[in-house]
């Protein structure tokens, strides 16, 4: 029970009184001038509750809705910190040409392919979520900006192989839900998830060209580009993926071998700064930047 629901059982109940009672009130409803003085240092420019839930609208229009109990969810994120990875995304898509489709791998909530769908109006975005419970709220950020209607939704993820396999569900902080228990929290929990490829979706779906692959599964990156070998040689997108020294370690290869991988397919890789691309050749343990985009030569 919330301790607005609390405090408002005792005054029923009579175990407080009305002074008492408005006064423990008051102090709970200050809250809502806190979360306003924390608007004004975020790209989060408004707050809706209602019994449909809690909004939050962006500076760029972009509204996300709020998970109950997930500490870790993007509009949560934004109110912490102010932001989330917009100026990374927006350098990213000035190097793109105008593409034409899209495929966000670990869409979450699908704050990427929202984003970048207004970037990109006449794009065709294919967002994959294996956690049913994650993919409910993808779907709703996708209804909720109805105009940008170029998202498809799948309750789906990508891997090396076309299968169901169990996922680590973190209740707390869906983003770092992955195929291993890579928070070993006790808010993990175990589910079962359809998995395919990228070359089974592309072939069964008869998609034919693929220009920019967004990829944040949580270690599992190598598993999906495996999966994906024929798209990526006959399609060359370009490839924005993560990669977490830390997280690979769980599904025992090193981010160098992703490295590796694109090279012998004809790539590049960068890391991106303010004004420039900068080429990486290798991850060392000095190297800090997490995110990186893979060029076709």
């Amino acid at each position: 029970m919330s301790k607005f629901l609390a405090i408002k059982k005792k005054f029923e109940s009579g175990q407080i009184k009305k002074s008492e009672f408005i006064k423990l009130m008051g102090e709970l409803h200050t809250l809502l001038f806190d979360y306003q003085n924390l608007l004004n240092s975020s790209v989060a420019k408004k707050i809706e509750i209602s019994e449909a839930g809690i909004i939050v609208t962006l500076n760029s229009g972009i509204k996300l809705h709020c998970i109950v109990g997930d500490n870790r969810v993007v509009p949560i994120e934004i109110l912490n910190f102010g932001n989330y990875e917009e100026l990374l995304w927006d350098k990213f898509s000035k190097i793109l040409n105008k593409p034409k489709t899209i495929f966000d791998v670990g869409a979450n909530i699908g704050y990427f392919s929202l984003y970048m769908a207004k970037k990109f109006r006449g794009a065709k975005f294919y967002a994959f979520e294996p956690i049913f419970q994650t993919c409910e709220y993808l779907n709703k950020n996708i209804k909720l900006n109805k105009r940008l209607c170029n998202i498809g939704a799948y309750n789906l993820g990508l891997s090396n192989e076309k299968r169901a396999m169990e996922m680590f569900y973190n209740t707390k902080g869906c983003g770092g839900s992955s195929l291993k228990n890579i928070s070993e929290e006790s808010c993990v929990r175990k589910i079962t998830c359809e998995f395919s490829t990228i070359d089974d979706f592309v072939r069964e779906n008869k998609i034919k060209g693929l220009d920019v692959i967004k990829c944040d599964v949580e270690g599992a990156e190598k598993l999906v580009y495996e999966g994906g070998i024929n798209t990526i040689k006959k399609f060359k997108p370009i490839i924005f993926s993560e990669m977490l020294r830390k997280w690979c370690a769980k599904f025992s290869y090193h981010p160098n071998d992703i490295i590796k991988l694109f090279r012998e397919l004809g790539y590049k890789c960068f890391t991106m700064s303010e004004d420039s691309l900068t080429e990486v050749f290798e991850v060392t343990e000095e190297t800090v930047e997490t995110n990186f985009i893979f060029m076709p030569k």
